[in-house]
């Protein structure tokens, strides 16, 4: 049984925004029953038994944690490699600082928006645009390494192309692109279409084919499908819930991913070790062969898989096909992928 490489750990749900896309559903202030450092301290001790490599620090809104820097000190004393994603309102020159000493290695701030109106309205917050790029500021001054998340949907898609050149201006060393999984609030918030989504995936394959810095799709396995298509090495399976990427919530429980929110166990009831080699549902994720739909007789399936939380939102099943895709679904593109 391989050990997820990378687990997102969900610090908390607070937080100083109100996404409309927020697959979290964000909450102004912390909950009671958010995992304590003492159970965090030990999360941290398994994932390194278990073979993590690194651990993503995020929320919500990690930086409202009071022990953030506890608990990053602690999981960079174990050799893992911490990193952390923020709205980046609470960055301060101070805890920029005790980010470098803490061993954080990188923080992800999200940029939805080339302009302060698409950004703000996007985050539900008036002003989150400037003080997203008052931390850049701040964190490039520091010599933190960062890199920008993009979320993309229907009321930013006609900015994607022009991204590239505006991340790698701020100083960035990596650009990340999200593709919209209808979870939390993201339910209420329009998707991209499968035109617009295979466009999407189009341009991204220039930027990332061109680009100067790292270029990432996330939750965008058919990316991966295209790399193959158009004869490009792939590294990497496309989606990677429940095999090499694992989840845990604020209160300790164990997903395949952030956008995939189904249950697979309580740490305060089970280890992650044995929540991660035992829970069906991560066993079903790992056998490819028990897709359904275009998914399961696709001849992407060992690169691509289907987004395992996009199929579940819309159909309530994580083996059925990812509907986004328009690979199988090229008559309402253009027919050249048949």
């Amino acid at each position: 049984m391989s050990s997820p490489s990378i687990v997102a750990w969900e610090l908390t749900r607070a937080c100083t925004q109100a996404c409309f896309h927020c697959r979290a559903s964000s909450l102004p202030n912390p909950e009671t029953d958010e995992l304590t450092t003492q159970e965090g301290i030990f999360l941290l001790d398994e994932l390194v038994r278990a073979g993590t490599k690194m651990v993503i620090l995020s929320g919500g809104d990690p930086m409202i944690r009071q022990d953030l820097y506890e608990l990053a000190r602690h999981g960079s004393s174990l050799g893992l490699r911490m990193t952390m994603a923020t709205n980046g309102s609470l960055i301060t020159q101070e805890t920029a600082s005790r980010m470098l000493d803490a061993g954080i290695v990188r923080v992800s701030i999200s940029i939805d928006g080339l302009t302060a109106d698409i950004h703000d309205a996007f985050r539900g917050t008036p002003g989150s645009y400037a003080s997203a790029l008052q931390a850049l500021t701040i964190l490039s001054d520091a010599g933190v390494p960062f890199q920008i998340n993009t979320t993309v949907a229907a009321m930013n898609v006609e900015q994607i192309e022009f991204f590239p050149s505006f991340v790698k201006g701020l100083g960035a060393v990596a650009w990340h692109v999200f593709f919209l999984v209808p979870t939390g609030r993201g339910k209420n918030l329009e998707a991209a279409t499968v035109k617009q989504y295979h466009d999407i995936l189009e341009t991204f394959y220039r930027v990332y084919r061109d680009a100067e810095i790292e270029c990432k799709a996330t939750c965008a396995p058919q990316f991966y499908r295209l790399l193959a298509q158009k004869g490009d090495d792939v590294t990497t399976k496309g989606c990677l819930a429940g095999t090499r990427f694992g989840f845990v919530s604020s209160r300790g429980v164990v997903q395949p991913c952030g956008f995939l929110q189904i249950n697979c166990g309580s740490l305060r009831e089970s280890s992650f070790t044995q929540i991660w080699e035992n829970s069906p549902i991560l066993t079903s994720l790992r056998d490819s062969t028990a897709l359904t739909g275009a998914c399961g007789t696709c001849r992407y399936t060992d690169v691509c898989g289907g987004c395992r939380a996009r199929a579940y939102e819309i159909s309530g099943d994580i083996m059925a096909a990812d509907p986004l895709c328009s690979y199988t679904q090229a008559d309402r593109i253009h027919g050249q992928y048949r």
